[in-house]
């Protein structure tokens, strides 16, 4: 049976980590999700707010920042959450995708914790999370050229390559979610122990939102005490 996993090192540098993974089987990413776009920006709308009201910067996505800072990375790289809040505070708007990754993108908005998103048909093996050799195959996102990581960084990687480059960063073309993806795996990062209760209500906003694509599926939590559950 096929695992999502964290390699005991990671723990070295991030003790708190903690995943939750939503497997689903069967979903309809073209009909599903109901008004995604607009969930989307009610997302954007609000944590425009919270930055304005916060000067800006918000200690939750901060914690993320820090934590890009322990591993090996390409430089100038940033988490996911934290692009898309810079992004947010200048006035723009995160774009429409498809349903499944506008969801978990207005999970990830509204609560403050990095989301990410997989074609679980394109997953081969394992899902890990671990450092790199620096040999790995990697075609990011959108592009056609090999970009492998550097050696040590921390990557989400399977049998075939690199899943996502610098832990939260870039995700590889090869395994995106778009309109034909029938089973998917959308997965949440928390790394402060201080926001477990916070990642538990995150995490079961996420789950009831990717029910709106239907299909059939669960949710779990890998951390150093589980550091693995079945795919």
């Amino acid at each position: 049976m096929r695992q999502f996993r964290i390699e005991p090192e990671v723990f070295s540098i991030l003790p708190h980590l903690e995943i939750g993974a939503v497997a689903l089987r069967g979903i309809d990413n073209r009909a599903g999700g109901g008004d995604s776009a607009a969930v989307l920006q009610a997302a954007c709308a609000r944590l425009r707010e919270r930055l304005t009201a916060h000067g800006g910067e918000l200690p939750e996505i901060q914690d993320y920042v820090e934590a890009m800072k322990l591993f090996r990375r390409k430089k100038g790289c940033r988490a996911s959450l934290d692009a898309m809040a810079r992004r947010i505070a200048k006035g723009e708007d995160i774009g429409s995708i498809n349903p499944a990754v506008d969801l978990y993108n207005s999970i990830s908005l509204q609560y403050r914790f990095t989301c990410g998103g997989e074609n679980l048909e394109r997953i081969r093996g394992d899902m890990v999370l671990g450092f790199a050799k620096g040999t790995e195959f990697f075609v990011p996102l959108g592009e056609q050229e090999e970009s492998p990581p550097r050696e040590g960084e921390l990557v989400y990687r399977d049998d075939a390559g690199i899943v996502v480059r610098s832990w939260v960063w870039r995700e590889s073309d090869r395994t995106k979610v778009d309109e034909d993806t029938r089973d998917i795996l959308l997965y949440m990062e928390n790394i402060n122990p201080g926001r477990h209760e916070e990642f538990l209500q995150a995490l079961d906003a996420l789950y009831d939102l990717a029910l709106r694509l239907g299909g059939a599926g669960e949710k779990q939590i890998i951390s150093a005490s589980r550091p693995a559950c079945p795919l």
